[in-house]
């Protein structure tokens, strides 16, 4: 992706990503977008903590439009590794994007030696609850920003678990 089609390459990812999330989610995903933009940090805390930090985070933020945030992006251009789309929050008359970016300054210093004059990879992405049973079963697009739904559906995920265990452990002894 190179700066100058930029815009167009977010653009056409947007789509992508807003296809990908119709296509696994059972949500009414508008096409009618927005964005918000942060910057992902190495962090050793765990997958939970960050969600929740980051949907913090995130409530905080104005959202923008995709050519506003293609002038931020362009302003860091030069030191961007890889920019990740994913569905922030979708409502059926809008759609939040996030838009997350690696910077090449956080890349460990031998690594940043061979990629310093790559272009920035681009990808979309939508996140998996952990009690998705497989590629055919629709789940929330907004899951994980929390709610009832998903907390009931990770409480029954997790005592399907244990029972399941539990009934191994006593077929084996």
């Amino acid at each position: 992706m190179k700066k100058e089609n930029l815009e167009q390459s977010l653009r056409e990812a947007t789509s992508s990503l807003l296809e990908m999330a119709r296509n696994s989610c059972w949500n009414k995903i508008s096409d009618n977008t927005s964005y918000i933009i942060s910057e992902i940090i190495n962090d050793e805390r765990n997958f939970f903590d960050r969600r929740i930090e980051r949907k913090k985070v995130n409530e905080k933020k104005k959202t923008k439009s995709l050519e506003q945030i293609t002038a931020e992006l362009k302003d860091i251009y030069e030191n961007l590794y890889d920019i990740n789309l994913y569905v922030y929050k979708s409502k059926k008359e809008s759609t939040i994007i996030e838009i997350q970016y690696y910077p090449k300054s956080s890349l460990e210093s031998d690594f940043y030696e061979t990629v310093k004059e790559n272009n920035p990879m681009l990808h979309c992405k939508i996140g998996l609850p952990n009690y998705r049973k497989n590629d055919t079963k629709k789940f929330d697009v907004n899951w994980e920003l929390g709610g009832i739904r998903h907390e009931w559906n990770s409480f029954w995920s997790r005592l399907k678990f244990k029972w399941k265990y539990r009934n191994r452990i006593k077929n084996v002894g």
